[in-house]
């Protein structure tokens, strides 16, 4: 706003109606605006954005999703956020399910089983941290899918839409002026809550007269001036659907008021702020204030109406904050009476690949996409959902553009308000001017802003706090514990005094498939179980209470399709059906058991058999088989991962991907049920008597840096003499809570790979954490399919900028 000027020009054609806001009408002395907004908007915000690989699903899949989470005033990645919450809740909402997730660098992923607790019907997914709940924004995210059962769903039937249509009009703030021009907005609805598209309206005085016409766009969005005066009565007659509608404008007009106007024209946004004759008596001289803020920084511009009727002021684009403005007037008393946004689409970075090619070997596609101004320098990640070209299953309304510059800060539902950032034009910015004169004031409410400042309920989270309660009959006059590491996090020790009743252990990081162990340290650094009481917190996911509405994923209303026959795909996921297998031999239940220990792991899963145990007597003998190179030596241990260029341990029906074959340089990272072991000389010679299952995972996921080289989880068998060496050492804590290990995406086996209904709702791949390599690549490996593909990618790159497209590709086809 440096460069703002106030001077005089020609009346403009946009307009906002007066409203008057009955907000402090009982304070005496007026409220500092500045003062107020910045204690308001000083604490952090983040948004959070998910991407969903559909937004519609057959009972038996999973919904694939990578959430970003980002600070809400540069709009870059999160980079203290660790804890992000995610519920799926029915039309009651009862919650189905829910995770606690853990962010790393503002991104995480994980699935959803859509099980036999979900039927038929519309879901709400939500996403959010115990923060966000502090705010009245809605910097949460909140979607609606539809599930389709086949059972309770033979036939996806043609959707009745009654003829009927929900009209709205809606001049800027509620009220109309007297003797000024009006921008009116439109909002038609049909009986399912989307727009009607291309309806074509006129407006007419109580003469029948022609006043103006207008038409709405496809999501039934528009406007029309009215020059409105005290005495006279209005009109709307349209029609659709062969039936016409006749709508009264209810709306008083007022005798005194200010409207605003905006239009945007040469890189700059102009502000026109017009009064009348009458309103001009009551206000001449008195101090007015025109704000603009984005919920950070703020400008105050002082307005005073002397003998003019308008007053115009002109900003600078550039100098505009990127999305959404938000002006307010204010009245002498600070009383906020007419609110505009206005979205600023200057300095937002969108990233597009700028090849896509495709290459075969064997019954497989490698698809390669370039993003040549991704800079491989700075963290980057994208997530791809891979789908039929004529896919019914991807109607979302907002893309990550669309969700964190616009959402945020509106009270509305928009209607695929990712259409207003594809392919933009001069066109689809007028189109987005006229839905945000629709939305009314904006969801910074100033009537909260002005409120004293409040204490802000829900803390910020980092992992998890435990309170250690000593057990003062037992402890000595200082004690020492150890904190067993627990996946990528070292070992950490905490001290105790004789007076200390409680200690705290911070920013701890436990997921479903770690254990924690807790040792008290003794003279000469012997170890033996830890007697502390712990308390963990948070211990329960909070429930994000929210009367934010979602719109539906708009059907395909043509849609006829027969599922007799066609929702018979093998789900992988469904473990807990395996009561109709019949189990006969030893390797038909090893098969079983694996396919239930692999949903919680993301290595490959080895249960050795009996001819196993005779054919390799001990653990070294048995990995070394398993292509990895081992040293068991009397006294001395360690294993290192091979691998070849056919691909990592993927196993379970998980898609792998290549790598180039290389031997590591150090030993893989070593636990034994559950616990890290850091002295390996335990593993040396230990008898497959012992071993009930290990688990191999090269790419060391989840271990950070630690892991780079791998990691090999051991189990022993119950009884084992193994058993009891953590025991003896260390107390093993369960926590109420822990983060959602991340796990494995399942493509259903379908029927049919060429049908309708495959090409309508099938699956074909998800790739949920992407990142490119030096040269700007992102690759990805499916079974070749038997029809046209459409990629559906977003993502975050170069510490602020965004990527969202759509790229169809043909693969049937010889190579």
């Amino acid at each position: 706003m440096k460069n703002s000027t106030l001077f005089s020009v020609s009346k403009l054609v946009f307009f906002i109606t007066f409203l008057s806001f009955n907000l402090l009408t009982a304070q005496e002395d007026p409220i500092d605006i500045l003062d107020s907004y910045e204690d308001y908007t000083s604490d952090a915000r983040e948004v959070v954005y998910v991407h969903l690989n559909k937004s519609t699903y057959i009972k038996g899949e999973s919904i694939g999703f990578t959430a970003y989470v980002l600070d809400k005033k540069d709009k870059k990645p999160s980079l203290v956020t660790t804890n992000l919450y995610v519920s799926i809740e029915d039309e009651k909402n009862n919650v189905l399910q829910k995770k606690l997730l853990k962010v790393e660098n503002g991104v995480a992923s994980n699935i959803i089983e859509l099980d036999s607790s979900f039927t038929s019907g519309y879901y709400t997914f939500k996403a959010y941290t115990n923060w966000m709940r502090n705010f009245n924004e809605q910097n949460y995210f909140i979607e609606s899918v539809r599930i389709i059962d086949p059972k309770a769903e033979e036939y996806l039937e043609t959707a009745n839409v009654e003829n009927a249509i929900d009209a709205q009009f809606l001049p800027e703030g509620g009220h109309l002026l007297n003797g000024v021009i009006n921008n009116v907005g439109v909002v038609l609805k049909d009986s399912k809550g989307y727009g009607v598209a291309s309806v074509k309206g006129e407006v007419r005085d109580q003469k029948d007269n022609l006043v103006t016409q207008f038409e709405v766009n496809q999501f039934g969005i528009g406007k029309f001036p009215l020059l409105a005066e005290i005495g006279n009565s209005y009109k709307v007659n349209l029609s659709y659907l062969n039936k016409d509608y006749s709508f009264t404008l209810n709306e008083k007009i007022e005798s005194i008021g200010v409207t605003m106007s905006l239009v945007n024209h040469k890189n700059k946004a102009i502000v026109s702020l017009t009064t009348n004759k009458e309103s001009l008596k009551h206000i001449k001289n008195k101090p007015y204030s025109l704000t603009v803020h984005n919920g950070e920084k703020i400008e105050v511009l002082d307005i005073v109406f002397n003998n003019q009727l308008d007053i115009l002021t002109v900003f600078d684009l550039e100098m505009l904050t990127p999305g959404v403005n938000i002006l307010t007037l204010f009245n002498e008393k600070n009383q906020p009476i007419i609110e505009r946004l206005f979205f600023n689409y200057n300095g937002i970075d969108v990233i597009t690949s700028s090849n896509l090619s495709a290459s075969k070997a064997g019954d497989s596609i490698t698809m390669k996409l370039n993003f040549k101004d991704i800079s491989a320098q700075q963290f980057n990640n994208l997530s791809v959902s891979v789908l039929p070209q004529e896919t019914k299953s991807y109607g979302r309304h907002h893309n990550i553009l669309s969700y964190t510059y616009l959402q945020p800060y509106v009270n509305g539902t928009i209607e695929q308000a990712k259409y207003y950032f594809t392919d933009i034009s001069q066109e689809k910015q007028m189109e987005l001017d006229n839905l945000l004169i629709t939305q009314g004031w904006s969801s910074y409410d100033w009537q909260h802003i002005f409120k004293p400042a409040e204490y802000l309920t829900y803390p910020f989270e980092q992992g998890f706090t435990l309170r250690a309660n000593v057990n003062k009959e037992v402890r000595g006059p200082s004690s020492k514990y150890m904190l067993h590491a627990i996946a990528d996090q070292e070992p950490k020790l905490f001290e105790a005094s004789e007076t200390d009743k409680t200690f705290i252990l911070e920013n701890i990081f436990i997921s479903e498939k770690d254990s924690m162990f807790l040792s008290e340290v003794k003279a000469k650094d012997l170890l033996s179980p830890a007697k502390l009481y712990l308390q963990s917190y948070p211990n329960e996911i909070p429930f994000l209470n929210t009367t934010k509405k979602v719109l539906n994923p708009k059907a395909d209303y043509a849609t006829l399709t027969g599922l007799k026959n066609k929702v018979i795909f093998e789900n992988l996921n469904n473990i807990h059906e395996l009561d109709e297998v019949v189990v006969e031999t030893e390797l038909d239940k090893i098969r079983v058991r694996m396919l239930e220990l692999g949903q919680h792991s993301y290595g490959r899963i080895k249960i050795p058999t009996q001819l196993d145990r005779l054919n390799y007597y001990t653990l070294g003998a048995y990995l070394a088989q398993s292509n990895l190179s081992v040293s068991d030596g009397l006294g001395s241990f360690s294993a290192s991962f091979r691998r070849n260029d056919r691909g990592s341990f993927g196993g379970n029906g998980v898609e792998g991907e290549a790598e180039n074959g290389r031997l590591s340089n150090t030993g893989a990272l070593m636990f034994l049920d559950g616990m890290q072991i850091m002295d390996t000389s335990i593993f040396s010679q230990m008898p497959m008597s012992n071993i009930d299952y290990v688990e191999l995972d090269p790419s060391g996921f989840g271990m950070g840096i630690r892991g780079n080289q791998g990691v090999i989880k051991i189990y022993t068998l119950q009884g084992s003499a193994y058993k009891s060496v953590n025991r003896e050492t260390a107390q093993k804590y369960s926590l109420p809570l822990t983060f959602s290990g991340k796990k494995k995406f399942y493509v259903p086996k379908y029927r049919y790979y060429n049908d309708d209904f495959y090409k309508g709702y099938g699956t074909i791949s998800w790739k949920p954490e992407l990142v490119t390599d030096a040269n700007g690549d992102i690759s990805i490996k499916i079974k070749q399919p038997e029809v046209p593909v459409t990629l559906y990618i977003e993502g975050i790159a170069n510490d602020g900028s965004f990527i969202f497209e759509e790229k169809t590709i043909s693969l049937n086809k010889s190579f």
